[in-house]
Order: C-alpha cells, then sequence, then structure tokens
C-alpha cells in the first residue's frame, strides 16, 4: 500500500520516504527488518523518474510504504509491488492529499 503528501519537507528534496511492516502480521523483528530493507532497496531503484519528475514541477512530497502481507515475499515481488503502485501515483496531481490502492 501507498500514501503520499505533497507538502513542504524538512530537507531540500524532491521526496522523501518510509516504509512500515506491521508487528502484529510479523511477530519477529528479523522479519519485520528484512521487509523494510527490501522495500527500502525497491524505492532506491525506482525512485530515479519519480524525483526527476517532482523537482521539474517544483514539488515536494512525503511517500510511505506500508506492507500489508502476510508472508515474507521475495525482493521480486516487493519490487514489482513498488514499481506498480509508483505507476499508479500521478506526479502530475493538482490535488494535495492523496493515497494509492493497495498493490
Amino acid at each position: 500500500m501507498l500514501h503520499y503528501l505533497d507538502s513542504p519537507l524538512p530537507e531540500t528534496v524532491p521526496c522523501q520516504a518510509a516504509v512500515s511492516v506491521s508487528k502484529k502480521r510479523f511477530k519477529r523483528a528479523v522479519d519485520r527488518n528484512r521487509i523494510k530493507r527490501l522495500l527500502r532497496e525497491a524505492w532506491r531503484l525506482e525512485k530515479t523518474p519519480v524525483e526527476k519528475a517532482l523537482h521539474a514541477q517544483g514539488k515536494q512530497r512525503a511517500i510511505v510504504f506500508i506492507f500489508v502481507g502476510n508472508e515474507l515475499p521475495t525482493f521480486e515481488a516487493i519490487r514489482l509491488c513498488v514499481q506498480t503502485a509508483l505507476k499508479k501515483m500521478p506526479l502530475l496531481s493538482d490535488s494535495p492529499n492523496n493515497e494509492e490502492a493497495p498493490s
């Protein structure tokens, strides 16, 4: 799941991202940390077009990736979900508060 908000950020960057994994679904910290590492790596690999588009518009965006699955995913599955979510996120949106459906 992806939530985002166009708003001024404390840093001079086009976007900042955060990741979240539920403790209720994954009791072991090692599992939660692995999913968060995979999400951060997938974001790192896919963020360039988003940053370029936001920079060109002079906008800043806060993005939160929330993992809602029940099983440990593979990196390929995580990356595909991040790609899909980012494609659904409008970069030319005039609305300041948007959110996307789960992917």
